[in-house]
């Protein structure tokens, strides 16, 4: 039969010293000072196995991440990761053992409740026991298995440990004994019990009947809520209907929205094009106004050349002779009052007159064909805003057939949601008036249902395992020790289990779970493959217990009969193992102080962060 193995557990948290456990596949044992974290270590087994009570003190502030590593029946590493509170699971086919951010393979619900998605199925899946199922009453109604039904024999915490329930039971009351028997039956003969159809008791019809009233209560609610009188078929219909007209509509809307689309680009292209017309129309306008400007002042220019001309003419500057400045006849002219000087502001004023009627041509032209760009640039802008007037007038027309396009798809869109809405009423109706016949169906009393029973070989060759588990831990009074498999108790030296004190109740109790663990693991049978036991030997007693204390020798020999225990055992104790043991098994000291000081490492002081 296929086992698991733990390889560790482990407490991450960001900034925290990693606290972790690492276990021997075969025996180890964690002991030491009482409140160094023992019994908070094997809560959180317990608890990374899909236990629903949240272990919790006062060192384990601030961690985010518990991680319990196993190893699968085929060897491959898996380590399950919680966070303290989570209610998932996140599972990853890896050995982690730091705080980890890594996607994982598999996310599953904490709870075990035996879903396709939760912890009990996934473990259960690799064992091969996720099609088993479990008998849950008298009535032999059955229930697939679940995974706690297997932890509570695989990991007993100190309070279970002495609780006088039944050892094999998880809880109490009728139906627990019943899903216990069973499960022993499974354990120890590899049996399940075939699915049976689960039938109401006298109870259960009476709980029936409520929900049939409440059945009742709920349809009519349903049938208020319904906004029309229409039969299944008929809204179905109408729904083809508003179906292929919001098709159609659709369609039209398409086509009505993808032209709009277009003539919105075209405007924009006009408004685009317009705007760099204007841009253009003012550069040219400006550059008339300078030229215009430049125009009067050529103008101007060549009228005060005209003048001067004129001027020099009529007083005689610009004739060759006797000199109009001295009255010095040329012969009698010096060398340097040539003609030049009298001549030389003629010929100047020729020079520029004639060169500013060559500007002033020139600019003329240049200001004849900015006014043609202006008027052509005028002309192109008022074609452009006859066009951009056509563009408003046919987005106008569109967005006219687009209303009522879109009134009428809102209205078409809210009749569907209505025949849904009914269509959802009535589906609901019918989902109740389905239910509401199955109760009334199941109505009958069932007839009980033979349970099978263990054989009475098995159970004598359980009952002599469990008395040589007893005898070799040289515990006297305790002949003829035996499981009954009706109240699911064991019993030795002819008083059971819940008539002794808390000291024997712990010792039988871990001699049952010894006990079991071998005889599954020796025939192959179903058992998860490790056993970890919290305070088996109770070594702190009230005063009224110490007629019960536990005799020094037994405690080595509980120690040593694990040396030759088949699977992996976890003893978590106060009691120190003897040298034999310390030699051979893992051994995990909790000091209370010192390198080890308990499950969580000391944390560094505030001083030596800084």
């Amino acid at each position: 039969m296929a086992n698991f193995t733990l390889t560790h557990l482990t407490y991450a948290g960001a900034g925290l010293p990693t606290a972790s456990v690492e276990f021997d596949p075969k025996f180890t044992v964690i002991y030491g000072s009482s409140n160094t974290g023992k019994t908070f270590l094997v809560d959180s087994i317990d608890y990374m196995l899909g236990g629903h009570v949240r272990p919790s003190i006062p060192r384990a502030e601030g961690y985010g991440q518990i991680l319990l590593g196993l190893l699968l029946p085929d060897g491959r590493p898996l380590t399950l990761v919680r966070k303290p509170g989570g209610k998932s699971i996140h599972v990853h086919q890896d050995d982690l053992r730091e705080l980890s951010h890594a996607t994982p393979d598999a996310i599953v619900s904490a709870r075990r409740i035996r879903s396709r998605r939760d912890i009990s199925h996934y473990l259960l899946s690799k064992l091969g026991l996720d099609d088993t199922y479990v008998r849950t009453n008298e009535g032999g109604n059955t229930e697939l298995l679940k995974l706690a039904d297997l932890t509570h024999l695989s990991v007993v915490t100190d309070t279970r440990m002495i609780d006088p329930n039944p050892p094999s039971q998880r809880t109490r009351g009728t139906a627990a004994r019943t899903t216990a028997r069973s499960v022993m039956k499974l354990m120890l003969t590899g049996e399940d019990e075939p699915p049976a159809t689960k039938l109401p008791n006298a109870a259960q019809r009476r709980v029936q009947r409520g929900k049939i009233n409440l059945i009742d209560s709920l349809a009519l609610d349903l049938h208020a809520k319904l906004s029309r009188d229409q039969t299944p078929d008929e809204l179905r219909d109408q729904l083809a209907g508003l179906e292929d007209s919001l098709n159609n509509m659709a369609r039209s809307l398409a086509g009505e929205s993808e032209q709009q689309a277009r003539v919105v680009a075209a405007r924009a292209h006009l408004a685009e094009t317009d705007a760099e017309l204007e841009a253009r129309l003012g550069e040219v306008l400006d550059l008339l106004g300078r030229f215009d400007t430049l125009r009067q002042q050529y103008e101007t220019d060549l009228a005060r050349l005209e003048m001067v001309s004129e001027a020099g003419n009529l007083l005689g500057y610009f004739q060759v002779g006797r000199c109009v400045f001295c009255g010095a006849d040329p012969e009698h002219q010096q060398a340097q009052h040539g003609h030049q000087e009298t001549t030389q502001l003629h010929e100047a004023v020729l020079v520029e007159s004639a060169k500013t009627h060559s500007l002033l041509a020139d600019l003329r032209l240049t200001i004849e064909g900015l006014e043609g760009q202006r008027d052509e640039l005028a002309e192109r802008r008022t074609a452009l805003s006859a066009q951009a007037a056509e563009a408003d007038g046919a987005l106008a027309q569109i967005e006219a057939r687009l209303a009522p396009l879109r009134d009428g798809l809102q209205d078409t869109v809210d009749e569907r949601l209505r025949v849904e809405r009914d269509l959802e009423l009535r589906a609901r109706l019918d989902e109740l008036e389905e239910h509401r016949s199955q109760l009334v169906a199941q109505g009958a009393l069932p007839s009980k249902r033979r349970e099978s029973l263990i054989a009475g070989r098995i159970l004598s060759s359980f009952d002599e395992l469990f008395q040589r588990t007893l005898d070799s831990w040289r515990i006297p009074d305790v002949e003829g020790a035996s499981y009954d498999p009706y109240s699911g108790d064991v019993s030795a030296g002819g008083t059971a289990r819940a008539g002794h004190g808390r000291g024997m109740r712990a010792l039988l109790h871990a001699a049952f779970s010894i006990a079991l663990a071998r005889y599954c693991l020796d025939r192959r049978l179903p058992h998860l493959g490790f056993l970890v036991l919290d305070s088996p030997l109770v070594t702190y007693k009230e005063p009224d217990f110490d007629a019960d204390r536990i005799p020094p020798n037994v405690i080595d020999h509980f120690y040593r009969s694990f040396l030759a225990f088949p699977g992996q055992a976890i003893v978590v104790e106060n009691a120190t193992p003897p040298p034999d043991v310390l030699e051979q098994a893992r051994i995990v000291t909790f000091s209370g102080s010192g390198a080890r000081p308990g499950f969580f490492p000391a944390r560094p002081s505030t001083a030596n962060r800084t």
